[in-house]
């Protein structure tokens, strides 16, 4: 009898365009065969819109609840250069209808926009975009909703001290990802904000490429007005170029999925969606040679959401035993980077509370009945996931410098960032078994850093050198500037993870240097612009030689770096 193995099951994450509007195009939507129901969008439907009115006119027949749709592509039957995304209706009111969504749209639709009912999805890779892999992990726990069921006692004579009925409460989503060793630094962006790409490399920029129109955030279709090159399937495209990239900037890289020819107006598919807005006065560029990448990862104040899709097999490999569960609107909370001398660099996801699921497990048993939050998705297999080749990031391969001085002893680190959130459920009309947070929000943000270092050679009481003890003693020292701390994996030529702490430029307090070429993260530096401050760092006697410290650092930002040959970072 075959079983679902741990061994056979995969994890994989996405970036969302809004919280909860987990991308996915529909190209491979099956329409409803003899049965389909279709209309049209009366007005534009933006990017996160949860429900939107069908025209009358346009229908032939009535939508109803527990039936999925396909929202797009066409503008009145026509056209196919545009973004498409399946949507289970949860509830239908009103003439004309207005049709209540599963999850957030993901994509932004215009007026006029075919929606058709549907009946499967076969899989097109070019549609599938929550393929990415945090890196190497042994265990997730998944976020499958956590039940609030809550026992009430009524009087009455038959209770006999049991309670009388149970009534359904808020759902809740947490779920959370142990010890993912890095082979890439595409896990890390999330618990901070932005990421930013660029090469250094000018001479890969070829001859610039117009913009057909604005393009928003999460847009797949670009249009493109005038092109002095051909853009040829796998050519890679940069948007928002810019010499230097500082933290305005919005330089991202995308590898194009169709092709267009020199001389033509067209519509350029690519292969991930957009992480920025563009203006049509922004030239893109044709990338003419594969450079090294850098990534800033960049605080920002509003998180960009994830989310995550669990597919597993069974021990026969049965497509139709797959099961699969999508998690949408994960904000991660907490998360931290570690490292232990002998071993390799991870990350752990600490706590990624998420807005609600769906799943394929469509109906209950011999019955017809639909399961709460069952819908229609890609099955997303090993097949569509390029998985990274790389080398994991070793301790060994690492530095740590600490008020401008290499420490050469340090045994292991530990930085974690929590992100103080909450998830909130308003009064809001809820619908389809949907009982998740209405929004999950950030609250202020801590971070902090513990390291175990083994004392330096011993040096007379006397010298002006900077020691961790006297650092501690100094509590940041004049105006609690503190001191800088950067940490360094390098894994080969132009192959590095760089964390900077504090993430601000500030050369007039000798925190990180302009020469670094690291730029601004435009966060506001505090009151007393300061770094790194130790709270705790006790010099104990122990069994150890030389003598170790556990040191407790408070840090107020931080900035990542990370240069590698990857030209996507989600």
């Amino acid at each position: 009898m075959a079983v679902y193995r741990s061994d056979q099951a995969q994890l994989t994450f996405g970036s969302e365009t809004t919280p909860g509007a987990y991308p996915e195009l529909a190209s491979g939507a099956v329409l409803a065969s003899g049965t389909v129901v279709n209309g049209v969008t009366t007005a534009a439907v933006p990017t996160g819109s949860s429900n939107f009115t069908i025209s009358a006119s346009g229908t032939t027949g009535s939508f109803v609840a527990n039936v999925d749709i396909r929202i797009g592509p066409g503008v009145n039957g026509s056209g196919t250069t545009a973004e498409s995304e399946v949507r289970r209706v949860i509830h239908v009111e009103g003439s004309p209808q207005v049709l209540y969504l599963d999850a957030p749209t993901a994509f932004s639709h215009p007026a006029g926009v075919d929606v058709d009912t549907v009946a499967s999805i076969t899989a097109v890779q070019n549609d599938m975009y929550i393929t990415q892999v945090p890196g190497v992990y042994d265990t997730v726990d998944v976020p499958d909703p956590d039940m609030t069921i809550e026992p009430r006692y009524f009087l009455g004579t038959n209770s006999k001290r049991n309670y009388a009925i149970a009534l359904r409460g808020q759902q809740s989503y947490t779920g959370s990802v142990a010890g993912i060793v890095l082979l890439d630094g595409k896990a890390l962006r999330f618990p901070f904000g932005k990421v930013v790409t660029h090469t250094a490399n000018s001479a890969a920029f070829s001859t610039a490429i117009t913009l057909g129109a604005n393009t928003v955030k999460g847009d797949v279709f670009v249009p493109v007005a005038s092109s002095a090159l051909s853009i040829a399937i796998g050519d890679l495209v940069v948007f928002g170029y810019v010499a230097t990239a500082q933290s305005t900037s919005v330089m991202e890289v995308r590898k194009a999925v169709n092709a267009i020819s020199s001389g033509t107006t067209g519509t350029l598919q690519l292969d991930n969606p957009l992480q920025f807005a563009h203006s049509s006065a922004d030239a893109l560029r044709k990338m003419a040679a594969s450079p090294t990448y850098t990534h800033h990862i960049y605080e920002t104040v509003d998180l960009d959401t994830v989310s995550w899709h669990v597919h597993m097999k069974d021990s026969s490999e049965t497509a139709q035993n797959n099961f699969d569960r999508r998690y949408y609107g994960g904000l991660i909370g907490s998360a931290s980077i570690s490292a232990d001398e002998g071993g390799m660099v991870s990350v752990s996801w600490d706590g990624v509370n998420f807005q609600g699921m769906k799943h394929n497990q469509l109906f209950k048993t011999n019955t017809t009945t639909y399961i709460p939050h069952a819908g229609l998705m890609s099955t997303i297999d090993s097949n569509d996931v390029v998985f990274p080749t790389n080398q994991p990031y070793f301790f060994s391969q690492g530095s740590v410098t600490m008020f401008g001085q290499e420490i050469a002893r340090i045994r292991s680190f530990n930085i974690t960032v929590s992100n103080g959130e909450e998830p909130r459920y308003y009064i809001n009309k809820r619908l389809g078994d949907k009982r998740g947070p209405s929004e999950i929000r950030e609250g202020r943000r801590e971070y902090s850093m513990s390291a175990t270092l083994a004392l330096p050679d011993s040096q007379s009481n006397q010298a002006t050198g900077t020691t961790l003890f006297k650092e501690l003693l100094l509590e940041g020292g004049a105006g609690q500037l503190g001191f800088d701390i950067v940490v360094t994996f390098t894994r080969g030529t132009d192959d590095s993870i760089t964390i900077h702490i504090p993430g601000n430029e500030d050369t007039a307090n000798a925190q990180i240097s302009s020469a670094a070429g690291i730029g601004s993260t435009g966060a506001n530096e505090g009151l007393w612009q300061s770094g790194a401050i130790i709270r705790t760092a006790p010099h104990s006697i122990t069994g150890d030689n030389p003598v170790q410290v556990d040191a407790d650092i408070l840090f107020r930002n931080i900035k990542i770096e990370i240069n590698d040959s990857e030209y996507y970072y989600p």
